[in-house]
């Protein structure tokens, strides 16, 4: 009993670790999207671009809107639990819980990954997904902790519309190289554990299909303007087509955020997230993807934008003031009125981040070196960590994979690469940990 209150402990105080940038805030930072979780969940409405399940997230950790402080703190805690016990697949049974203390403290300071977790949006639910799926098919952990790890993975899947492709694709993926991740007598069971997680995926739709369907084609509609294929489309068909687009083919918005959110846009004056609008969306986006010429500009973008997303992961993204007369502002108000004073005072919305390009600069060349000497000693040491490589295969591959999903089908951003970004120089520095437990090992053994 002592030993599971030791691990809570560590737990708790990897958690307040990860919180170090709300700390330095002096409040948990906010997105223009923290307005719509927040009015989600304190509404019960569920959002036309989202799913409901982080608003009411919010609402119950949150005490029903007595401070926003103890939401960060679940979600770090959950993350931090998460990390905890990766590194113990690693350990084995060595003590690992001040090691553990300690990656997460590098982690805080030298990675984005405090900004995520002290950030009111969903996507720190994206790594939590991600370390829960790669724990549950490939750990080395008793039934009734798997059984919990997958109840995190479910809600972790229905935080985000994205998530539903993202881990759908890295579980078919696991399935096909399910012979070079595990031995061979193991394989049966990793079938059985890859469908329960795809029918947990799948199942989020209940909650999730609505955003979704009203959601997908206005987003794919906004990244086909920010890649030019809906300009050259519009250009080849309008004399023959009736778009109501058509219109204003040559003041279409540069960017998809341009075209999704400002009231002035094309998106809005042709009607909005009417059912009418977004079928004609649907009617121009499958008339792309069924003709070579244009499926071949989709191919093209959506390799670029990857390329771009991966090395985009800077911390600060929609990261601006939020004050007095902004709509957060006043939810913030309505929903959390005892928080006010704090989040006026924050620095988000009073200095700012003076250093915040100092910090992005050191977090570029960390994560860049870390991914060199990742794949380096990975492929030098390939023989001694073999019983580490499904570790090694399935966390790139989610990287690479929303990295994907989020260029192609929303837009490149630096937030969608600072949530995840961080689990490289993690990956490093177990790898390094399992080395250098095995030459401490061998060399006891030859002594």
């Amino acid at each position: 009993m002592l030993k599971h209150y030791k691990f809570l402990l560590f737990v708790v105080l990897g958690a307040l670790c990860l919180m170090l940038t709300a700390f330095y805030n002096g409040y948990p930072l906010v997105y223009s999207d923290s307005s719509t979780y927040l009015a989600s969940g304190f509404e019960l409405q569920t959002p036309v671009d989202r799913p409901i399940t982080y608003g009411l997230f919010i609402r119950l950790f949150s005490l029903n809107g007595l401070t926003l402080w103890t939401v960060i703190f679940v979600q770090s805690l959950l993350l931090s639990d998460l990390i905890f016990l990766l590194l113990k697949q690693f350990s084995g049974e060595k003590p690992f819980l001040i090691k553990g203390l300690t990656i997460i403290l590098l982690l805080s300071l030298f990675t984005g990954i405090s900004w995520t977790a002290s950030q009111l949006i969903a996507d720190i639910f994206t790594p939590i997904a991600l370390l829960s799926l790669s724990i549950i098919l490939f750990g080395d952990i008793g039934k009734r902790t798997r059984v919990v790890l997958c109840l995190l993975y479910l809600l972790a899947v229905s935080m985000h519309i994205s998530h539903v492709m993202v881990f759908t694709l890295l579980l078919v993926i696991c399935y096909l190289f399910k012979k070079w991740l595990v031995q061979k007598e193991a394989i049966k069971l990793l079938r059985l554990r890859i469908g329960m997680l795809l029918l947990l995926t799948l199942s989020v739709m209940l909650t999730m299909g609505s955003a979704i369907s009203k959601s997908k084609d206005v987003f794919m509609m906004g990244a086909m303007v920010e890649q030019g294929i809906t300009k050259q489309y519009l250009d080849e068909y309008c004399g023959t087509k009736q778009y109501k687009m058509c219109a204003y083919k040559d003041s279409l918005p540069k960017t998809l955020n341009a075209f999704v959110w400002d009231t002035n846009s094309v998106f809005y004056k042709t009607g909005g997230w009417s059912a009418e609008n977004r079928k004609e969306y649907n009617e121009i986006i499958t008339a792309t993807f069924t003709e070579p010429k244009y499926i071949k500009l989709h191919i093209i973008a959506s390799l670029k934008a990857t390329v771009e997303q991966i090395v985009r992961f800077n911390i600060g993204d929609g990261n601006g003031k939020f004050l007095n007369g902004t709509i957060l502002y006043q939810r913030m108000g309505h929903y959390v009125p005892r928080d006010l004073h704090r989040y006026n005072s924050s620095r988000q919305n009073q200095s700012g981040f003076p250093a915040i390009n100092f910090w992005n600069i050191l977090y570029d060349l960390i994560i860049a070196a870390s991914a060199i000497c990742l794949f380096t000693i990975a492929l030098i040491n390939r023989k001694r960590i073999r019983h580490r490589v499904a570790f090694l295969f399935i966390i790139p591959a989610g990287i690479a994979i929303n990295a994907w999903d989020t260029a192609t089908f929303s837009c490149v951003a630096d937030r969608f690469g600072c949530k995840i970004m961080w689990l490289i120089p993690l990956m490093l520095i177990l790898i390094l940990y399992t080395l250098y437990s095995k030459r401490v090992k061998e060399n006891a053994e030859t002594n």
